[in-house]
């Protein structure tokens, strides 16, 4: 893993699917249970990974984490990942006096004390990452995304003012979840795809705050790696641009024409498909697993098997050993 962040090419192709909620399966937790509770949501991606045997573990995706702590509502149920069911603030200058509550008083602590657990566990044989949310994606959690690409297009200097103070917000979290030791950071962004926004928006509103919080997160000595779902290939450049050390890709991404662009700045993380892998055979996860690796040219410097998104929590168990079977067999050539 660290030979491919730090773009050399591995002995053999790192893989790490990106199992967060899924887990639960593995360590029949519920998911309730992994997003209230740290030591259970530690112990069921300890169990995932043991199971698996991949080269890498992270805590779970959860998008609302931040927001809830902010104020927002939040529902938490089994069988679904959580979502924000009430955005409390409509205006950008809502936020200006906004601080995030002390973390042991939010569920962002499940997070923290998850992400030491982690580290305590296995820091010094396997990867460790933590997620974040990414600025512009939790303006839209605490004003509603569609509230937010109005101001975008309506008062765009509002909606800068919003991604920016979110930044700010978020950072004594970034800090505290680093000072428990992982190596990497992950920022969610999915907000800002160009699913969702136009690559130019992604420029003005995203991009500035996203290389704030990456200098942050490396200035503390962790890597940081940013996650935008759905179609992110116009925004490729720009993503390098930030000073990510990887970039995680979802599937509807060519990670040939990805790989192309990136010019060993950073490392790619991805990209099989999250549907192939809830729904396809073994066969199906396999060919997807072998079309990754061939579309980057075989074991390369700089490329990380993985899944596009995090893993559905009904996604059969065989189906996430394949693919990381399928992946620790390519040995690379000396």
């Amino acid at each position: 893993m660290l030979q491919s962040l730090q773009h050399e090419r591995p002995e053999r192709l790192p893989v790490i699917p990106l199992v967060g909620l899924c887990s639960s399966t593995i360590s029949g937790y519920s998911v309730v249970e992994l997003l209230k509770d740290s030591h259970k949501q530690a112990r069921s991606q300890i169990a995932a990974l043991r199971r698996f045997v991949y080269d890498g573990v992270f805590t779970c995706m959860d998008l609302t984490a931040e927001a809830e702590a902010l104020g927002a509502h939040t529902l938490i149920q089994n069988k679904a990942f959580p979502y924000v069911t009430k955005h409390p603030y409509r205006e950008p200058d809502a936020l200006s006096e906004l601080e995030l509550p002390p973390i042991k008083t939010s569920r962002l602590s499940v997070f923290v004390e998850a992400t030491r657990e982690l580290v305590q566990e296995v820091g010094r044989t396997h990867l460790v990452s933590s997620y974040v949310v990414g600025p512009f994606t939790l303006a839209g959690q605490l004003m509603g995304a569609e509230a937010l690409l109005e101001l975008t297009a309506e008062h765009p200097e509002q909606a800068a003012f919003a991604c920016e103070r979110c930044e700010q917000i978020l950072e004594p979290y970034v800090e505290e979840l680093i000072e428990q030791g992982p190596h990497n950071i992950v920022i969610l962004e999915p907000t800002a795809s160009s699913s969702v926004i136009s690559p130019q928006a992604f420029a003005k509103f995203s991009s500035p705050s996203l290389k704030k919080l990456v200098t942050l997160i490396r200035s503390k000595a962790a890597r940081a790696t940013l996650h935008i779902c759905g179609k992110t290939t116009k925004i490729i450049d720009a993503m390098c641009d930030t000073g990510a050390d990887a970039l995680s890709l979802d599937a509807v991404v060519s990670l040939d024409v990805a790989y192309g662009m990136i010019r060993s700045r950073c490392t790619l993380i991805g990209n099989v498909d999250t549907t192939t892998m809830m729904t396809g055979s073994m066969q199906d996860v396999a060919s997807a697993a072998e079309k990754c690796i061939n579309s980057v040219g075989g074991v390369v410097a700089g490329y990380i098997l993985s899944t596009g998104c995090d893993l559905p929590i009904e996604t059969p168990p065989d189906n996430v050993r394949t693919l990381v079977e399928t992946g620790k067999k390519k040995a690379g050539s000396r």
